[in-house]
């Protein structure tokens, strides 16, 4: 099972990363969290169900132009996929250009995301998917 939940967050990645902004709710179960609190991001929180979800990529891709992204490693954590993906992009506001790598876990159930997690560091998405370097 777990390759297959690495093969969703690999597909949902890539069609994100392209620019697809709608099918990532077939991806998702309706009441997934998307929680960013464990970062330092102005939009750190706690986002509930799908339109939670949507509220938070509104509020973070309307602050970039430009935006790249690109999955750099999907780590198997059996019911869970770590994710590692670098992304850059221009400051609306600013101009400024910013350059990043987020930490990931997807939680997976029945073939579905339930819950992601975000993280600053390798280590601490390691710890949280019960793995440890």
């Amino acid at each position: 099972m777990s390759d297959e939940n690495v093969e969703i967050v690999r597909d949902m990645s890539k069609r994100f990363a392209a620019g697809d902004r709608e099918s990532w709710r077939q991806t998702f179960a309706e009441d997934a969290i998307w929680d960013t609190s464990a970062t330092n991001s102005p939009q750190a929180g706690i986002y509930d169900g799908h339109a939670g979800i949507e509220r938070f990529f509104i509020d973070w891709l309307g602050t970039w132009e430009d935006l790249v992204l690109e999955t750099v490693d999907l780590i198997d954590a059996g019911d869970s996929v770590i994710s590692v993906i670098r992304w850059i992009g221009r400051g609306k506001a600013s101009g400024v250009t910013t350059e990043a790598t987020m930490f990931g876990v997807y939680d997976i159930e029945d073939g579905r995301i339930v819950r992601y997690r975000q993280y600053e560091t390798r280590d601490e998405a390691l710890e949280a998917a019960g793995l440890s370097e």
